[in-house]
């Protein structure tokens, strides 16, 4: 698979465009610029609905972080979700969005389920959906394969230098919730390659470098099996966004618009927080301000046990983990 070949259209239903990621890799940037295409909408986190951000466990009424759904199971409640995600009937708004789903999940099951199909149904048939839907995800890594399975979307996948993504998810307390204290995880993809648990005593830069670790290795497994897929990095595409992306439109069947180009220049300044807003130049190097010596060392320590040492497919030219001048 490579990277942004400028003759190759990725396959799939050319109205449904999946774009999955690692949380702070760049997902919310690219996906409100495809957004601005001509005749797109764009639908972000759809099953991030009740997502705890405290990191206490599951939740109590939504679906929770980061979801286990086998190929084969029916999975109602995400069936109704993503009927209505890719009909472009999801409402944007967060609280809005989690408001809806907790009311639906207070009523019982056996009126709950139908009642969510039902209604996605009819939601779906209902005239004036977007020609193109962009849906983006950050928590759909163990349940991507259901997914695909279902409504065979154009699939886009972000990736960033995991120093950027790691010192991203440190400044801004972004947590991995209770990815390792889930049996099925440690069994299917830390035992396989002799990484444990962070234990009790793991710095919060340890167990995020862990977090993230298993995240990429786990689309990085998918990217694998699915080499129709378009992988871009996110370094690559700050370095001339207007081309770089304009490519991407291309090769998942958007049109280019006015509206994206006003996007990315616009959007080209100082911000801060989870804002899209960022001077593009200064992202490929801002983990050399955030991180000092000593964590350098902590993340390189612990990425050195993930096959790709924190990206989803390493690149040809792997940038030093540690020890590069700042």
């Amino acid at each position: 698979m490579n990277e942004l070949a400028p003759k190759s259209i990725v396959p799939g239903r050319p109205d449904r465009v999946l774009l999955l990621g690692v949380a702070r890799s760049g997902t919310r940037w690219l996906a409100t610029a495809l957004g601005h295409a001509d005749a797109t909408r764009v639908v972000k986190e759809p099953d991030n609905v009740d997502a705890d951000p405290t990191g206490t466990g599951v939740s109590r009424f939504g679906f929770g972080p980061y979801p286990m759904i086998g190929l084969d199971e029916e999975a109602p409640q995400f069936r109704a979700l993503w009927d209505l995600s890719f009909s472009d009937r999801v409402p944007n708004k967060p609280g809005l969005r989690r408001s809806a789903a907790r009311a639906a999940l207070r009523l019982p099951r056996g009126i709950r389920d139908p009642l969510l199909r039902r209604t996605a149904q009819a939601m779906s048939a209902l005239p004036g959906r977007s020609p193109h839907v962009l849906v983006k995800s950050i928590y759909a890594h163990f349940y991507v394969e259901w997914l695909i399975e279902r409504y065979e979307p154009r699939v886009v996948v972000i990736q960033r230098n995991p120093l950027n993504t790691i010192s991203s998810w440190i400044e801004l307390g972004v947590h991995g919730f209770d990815l390792f204290d889930r049996p099925a995880i440690r069994e299917r993809y830390l035992e396989p390659l002799g990484i444990s648990a962070p234990d009790a005593n793991a710095s919060v830069t340890e167990r995020t470098a862990a977090w993230v670790g298993l995240l990429t290795t786990v689309l990085g497994g998918h990217v694998e099996r699915h080499p129709e897929w378009l992988l871009v990095t996110h370094e690559e595409l700050c370095v001339d966004p207007l081309v770089r992306i304009r490519e991407v439109c291309d090769q998942v069947g958007l049109t280019w618009s006015e509206g994206i180009e006003r996007f990315l220049t616009e959007s080209n300044r100082p911000g801060e927080g989870f804002s899209h807003i960022r001077v593009t130049r200064e992202q490929p190097n801002r983990w050399r301000k955030r991180l000092s010596e000593q964590q350098l060392e902590e993340i390189e320590g612990v990425l050195a046990q993930y096959p790709s040492r924190g990206w989803i497919r390493a690149p040809e030219r792997q940038p030093e983990m540690a020890g590069d001048a700042r």
